[in-house]
């Protein structure tokens, strides 16, 4: 069902999209200039300023009207002749004259506004292999946790080729923007469909409905902004046919945008779960909240700072890729990194300060290295914590001597502290007893997944271990359509954790009572 509705979405789309360039085609006279500035957002504003000068002749300049458009600016009514064209962005100039011929001319100018020496390109670009490197890493060291044909697979390797595009290279043009821009939509539509399909439950059907109209109003401009992207000619008949279109567009863009609409749901489902958030960390979420919020709305309060934008958004896209991943598939290991990061952001800094020559960058890396210093305790918080629950539950447990006392006992005390539809606890007698219940899996992860258990009925289940026995009893559990808090999950394994000399104890009780 869902793919018969995206292929018929796709071709109302390709007809909607071939039908508006056809009509666009009979658009000429004009000038497109595209500065060689990267990273800057698709139809932003007042990026550099251009001024077009005819040479000679009896062209008159009052005829020429001028726009923005995307990163740099378009000239129409222009009839052919020569003109002197002239760039500026920051402190960087240049300027170009053309002879006009054609319907239309497109013109590279020299402008980068920030320049970097081939040696620090080279650094930028080292940097940006570094952060490849460091997520290829940790994807490769947790993939086998992720099932076969998760979307979050394909979402990973869109996520590096955005990172790829963050690249310094020396050349541009339309279709590499196309590329970039097309890869990062689509990468952030899949995470929210996955938000969709995985977080946020069915039963918040309004709230869902205005999620899906605000996709589909951000899917539309989307595709008029390729379509501007493509062709300068449909652009220049938007310009000249429905300008209040154009800027409705533009609006929509800064307001209704897929980072955002993530913002909100995360928003909405931390509020209807807010009361199984416990208060001694209601700060660390608090502080992550309000990081969040910073990183969406940071071009509000700083509209100038166009440069860091790409940055950001790549920053927020990683942030939320790697959140989805250790939330839903419980992979969290203590950061164990802490020590190697001061040591790296002290380097940096050392290597700064004799290459720029002031304390203003070393200052800036070791004020980056705190601050995620700061953030990595904040989440060892959330993650990592002493429940009191679970020691309560086995100093109950202990008193246990039968094996179906304590089966029945455990469910329903894990039933008391954790939201959950069914609860089954088995323990196992024989070796090799666990495989009726389970497929062959990895005996280091405690937490089982749904495609390994042969129970249909429950969605994950949570391995008992004592000492060289792996499989000594299995607690299964199925969610419902809320997924379990962190809290939840981390008491499950606490719990698993902690009462594995308890389930071996009564294992061996009743078969010495067997013998007997």
């Amino acid at each position: 069902m869902h793919r018969k509705s995206l292929i018929f979405i796709f071709l109302i789309t390709a007809l909607f999209s071939f039908k508006l360039l056809e009509l666009s085609k009979v658009k000429k006279d004009f000038i497109y200039v595209v500065p060689k500035i990267k990273n800057f957002e698709v139809l932003e504003r007042n990026i550099g300023e251009y001024t077009l000068s005819p040479i000679g002749g009896n062209i008159l300049k009052e005829k020429i009207e001028q726009r923005n458009f995307l990163n740099g600016s378009l000239f129409y009514n222009v009839p052919n002749g020569e003109y002197l064209l002239k760039g500026k962005y920051k402190d960087d100039s240049d300027e170009y004259i053309l002879k006009k011929q054609k319907n239309w001319e497109k013109i590279y100018l020299n402008l980068e506004g920030v320049k970097f020496s081939k040696i620090q390109e080279v650094f930028l670009n080292f940097l940006t292999a570094c952060l490849i490197g460091f997520n290829i890493f940790i994807y490769l060291n947790s993939r086998h946790r992720i099932p076969k044909g998760n979307s979050l697979k394909v979402i990973f390797f869109l996520l590096i080729g955005k990172m790829l595009f963050s690249l310094r290279i020396g050349f541009q043009n339309n279709y590499l923007i196309m590329a970039e821009y097309t890869i990062t939509r689509v990468l952030l539509f899949l995470l929210i469909f996955y938000f969709l399909e995985n977080i946020l439950s069915k039963k918040f059907k309004k709230f869902r409905i205005f999620i899906w109209s605000c996709l589909g109003i951000i899917y539309f401009y989307n595709i008029v902004t390729l379509l501007i992207l493509y062709s300068p000619q449909f652009y220049v008949y938007l310009l000249e046919e429905s300008p209040v279109f154009l800027n409705i567009v533009r609006t929509a863009r800064r307001v209704i945008d897929l980072t955002r609409i993530i913002f909100i749901i995360t928003l909405f489902q931390f509020f209807i779960q807010r009361r199984k958030v416990r208060k001694k960390i209601s700060f660390s979420w608090i502080a992550i909240g309000i990081t969040y919020f910073v990183l969406e709305f940071f071009r509000e309060p700083f509209p100038k700072e166009r440069n860091l934008y790409y940055f950001i958004e790549l920053m927020e896209i990683c942030y939320i890729y790697w959140c989805l991943v250790f939330y839903i598939f419980k992979i969290y290991t203590e950061n164990v990194m802490r020590a190697i990061r001061y040591s790296i952001g002290v380097t940096l800094s050392y290597i700064s300060l004799f290459y720029f020559k002031t304390l203003t960058e070393p200052a800036v890396i070791l004020g980056t290295i705190i601050i995620l210093d700061f953030y990595t305790n904040i989440i060892e918080g959330i993650m990592k914590y002493k429940n009191e629950a679970v020691d309560k539950i086995y100093n109950r447990l202990c008193l246990v001597r039968d094996v179906k006392t304590f089966e029945k006992l455990l469910q329903k005390e894990i039933l008391k502290n954790v939201t959950l539809v069914d609860v089954k606890v088995k323990i196992l007698f024989d070796p090799e007893e666990y495989k009726e219940f389970i497929t062959e899996g990895d005996d280091n992860e405690i937490v089982i997944s749904k495609d390994m258990i042969k129970l249909e009925e429950y969605s994950s289940a949570y391995r008992i271990e004592f000492n060289e026995n792996k499989y000594i009893a299995l607690i299964f559990v199925e969610e419902g359509d809320t997924p379990l808090t962190i809290e939840e999950q981390n008491f499950l394994l606490d719990l698993s954790n902690k009462i594995g000399s308890i389930v071996s104890k009564i294992r061996l009780d009743s078969l010495y009572e067997e013998l007997i």
